[in-house]
Parts: structure tokens; sequence; C-alpha cells
């Protein structure tokens, strides 16, 4: 067995009783530094076997994994947090899992999500990066696309490089940027400096050379703050996209008004096309299928899929897999936010077929498909919102 023991980042009291209880309980503690570990166990009086485990040997990976195939019970510790979170273990986790022997993980400390909720930035979706690359140029590369998501963006940062990467926010993200810098987190010398980057970097510059270990939070200025919960996604449209925005995103655009009003769900419903000719309005049978239904029909002049629409949708539902790949292949930054319709209701990884050029009979039947998932659709933002 190969348990993932989290332990503490500074504190010696932020230790978890099971966590404890396995420490004492296995036969080998796996180590990133055999002298860290060692300060934990004599606080709690734990006399255990020491190894070190070094992700880049291959020796050291193959002989934890052969322990472990021989019956061993391996505990896996960092200098501090969870294991394999930038941090080795990965490599052995996969190993194990790939040939089937057992792994378990235990919850603890763990430095992003510590840093996360104490930063004031919204966590309810980040995203972490992890060590950055040290060329700017490479820094630049994972840095913008994760800022474009609107999320909270955590990374680590070394205190030797951490003035410079504040420059560099500053000159390429604008001084407004909203930034949080916590450093040496649950240790004596517990430091947060918050602000906007402009003010950050001011405070690094002014406070002299900088120690210890640091977690970076970054935010847009332009990120909404209003858009994770339940009411302010009510304010950005559910988007159907198809190929024309004539004929399957207009049904389900317009049913799902109609659905959702009637189960009195606050939400606006947009729809677009990944080519769309305004002149070419919806067929005749869209009108009669949702007349049929009760919908309300006043008309629709097509819609493009644009960079600002796709990013103010608050959901973007494609009717193919191909559409998806498609949206994704032109605006990789909702990739978070896209899926298909079918994909999105719990209805399989099926299309809804395009019935263009088909009689009233075949649009009545891409409706159906459509109304059942817009249904499904629906019924889950409504759990959101319940949440």
């Amino acid at each position: 067995m190969l348990t993932i023991v989290p332990t503490p980042l500074g504190n010696l009291e932020d230790v978890t009783v099971r966590a404890l209880r396995v420490l004492r309980g296995c036969d080998l503690v796996l180590c990133e530094d055999t002298r860290r570990t060692v300060k934990l166990l004599n606080r709690y009086s734990i006399s255990k076997k020491l190894a070190r485990y070094n992700e880049r040997d291959e020796r050291s990976v193959s002989e934890a994994a052969a322990l472990l195939r021989a019956g061993k019970n391996l505990a896996l510790v960092s200098d501090g947090g969870m294991p394999c979170i930038s941090d080795p273990g990965w490599r052995l986790v996969a190993l194990a899992r790939a040939e089937g022997l057992p792994v378990s993980v235990l919850p603890g400390p763990s430095a992003v999500v510590t840093a996360a909720a104490g930063s004031g930035l919204p966590a309810d979706s980040f995203v972490f990066l992890g060590f950055l690359p040290r060329a700017r140029g490479r820094i630049l590369k994972a840095l913008k696309p994760a800022l474009e998501l609107g999320r909270t963006v955590i990374l680590y940062e070394s205190p030797f490089r951490i003035n410079r990467f504040a420059d560099l926010v500053c000159a390429e993200f604008g001084r407004d940027t909203r930034m949080a810098l916590a450093r040496e987190l649950t240790k004596v010398y517990e430091e947060w400096l918050t602000g906007t980057a402009g003010e950050v970097r001011d405070r690094l510059a002014a406070s002299g050379p900088v120690k210890g270990e640091l977690v970076v939070l970054l935010r847009s200025a332009s990120a909404r703050d209003d858009s994770s919960g339940p009411e302010g996604e009510a304010r950005r449209p559910v988007m159907f996209v198809c190929a024309g925005n004539t004929c399957r995103s207009v049904m389900a655009m317009y049913y799902a008004a109609k659905a959702a009003s009637d189960r009195g769900l606050d939400r606006d419903f947009s729809s677009c096309g990944l080519a769309a000719d305004p002149a070419a309005p919806p067929p005749a049978q869209v009108a009669a299928v949702l007349e049929k239904e009760g919908v309300p029909f006043s008309g629709h002049s097509p819609e493009s899929l644009t960079r600002e629409l796709a990013e103010e949708a608050s959901l973007i539902l494609v009717m193919t897999r191909s559409q998806k790949a498609a949206v994704l292949d032109r605006f990789p930054a909702v990739f978070d936010k896209t899926f298909t319709l079918l994909e999105y209701a719990g209805q399989g990884e099926g299309d809804v077929p395009d019935p263009f050029g088909g009689d009233e009979a075949v649009y009545a039947a891409g409706f159906r498909r459509i109304k059942k998932a817009v249904d499904a659709v629906l019924n889950k933002l409504a759990e959101k919102e319940l949440k």
C-alpha cells in the first residue's frame, strides 16, 4: 500500500491524527528530505525508517515500486504540504495505478488551498500553474491564457525572482492586476501582501531581500467577481451554438427561454452560429415546430460567434462534437464552459443532427431531442442555484 501523507507547511501542529497513525504504522517513510521529515517524527515521538525518494532518479522510483510489489506499506511525504502537487510523488503514484497497486491519499495541508482561502480573491474556480519557467517568453506563454480565463491564477515563485516577476506582471498585464502574495504560510514569519500588482511590487521593492517560500495569486482587473455565483451567472446568457444559427440553436434558445420562465428559473439565453449569415432567416419549419409546442417565436436574425460573445456567456452548448472542437480551436480560453448539448445534459456524447433541408417531421424529431436535452440542462442549472 502506498499512502500519500500531507505534512505541515510550517507549524508542526497542523498534522492530522490519521497522518500520525499512518506514519507510525508504515514500514517505510519515503521523504523528499529526511532531515526535514525527522523533525516532524521527533516532535510526535515516532521512530521509523526513512528513505529519500528522488523523483528524477529512476533507481529511486524503481526501488520504491519494488517495495510496493513486495507488499510493503509505504508512506510518501514531501517537505511540507501535499506530495505530488508541485512536489515529488506523481511518478510513483502513476506507476502504482498502472500496475493495480493500492494507493491511498490523506487530506491535509496544502499551500495552494491555504493561500486561495486567505487571499481575498475569488476561489470558487482557480488555475494552478505550480512553478513557472524561468524564461520571460515561456512565463508569458503560461500566464497569459490562464489570466484570460477570468479565474484566479495561483503559482509558486522563488524569493530570488519575485521582484522580477512582479515587474513582469505590471509591464505585461497592468499595474491594476489584482495580486496577493503569501510568504512562509503557517510559520512564525507568515506575511501577506495584497492589493494591485503595482502596490505589491512597490512594497516588495521597499522591503529589501525577500526570504522564504512564496505563493502568488493573480486575477485580471477585468475579471468579474459576480460571475461565480448563481446570481452572477444568471446575468450572463447560456448560449446555444450550431452551424448557421438558423435551426438547432434557435429552437434550443426559444424553448429554453419559455421552459425556464415556466419553472421560475431566472436565466438569459442566446444563440450564435459558427458561420452565420444575417440575411438567412430560420426556415419556416422552425416557426411551425415551435408554434405547435406553444413556444412564442418572434423571428430571428442569425449572429456569428465572436470572442466577446463567447467570453460573456456563462455556458456554451454546441450541437455537435465537431462544432465544439471548432469553438475551442477559435477560442481556447472558453474550454471550461463549452460542452455539447447532449454532453452537458448527461445524455451521452452524441450529436444533434442538422435538420436543414428536411421536412417538418425531420425538424420535429430534432426538436424533440433538443427539448429533452434542454429540460435536463435546466434541471442541472436549477440544482446549482439551490447549492
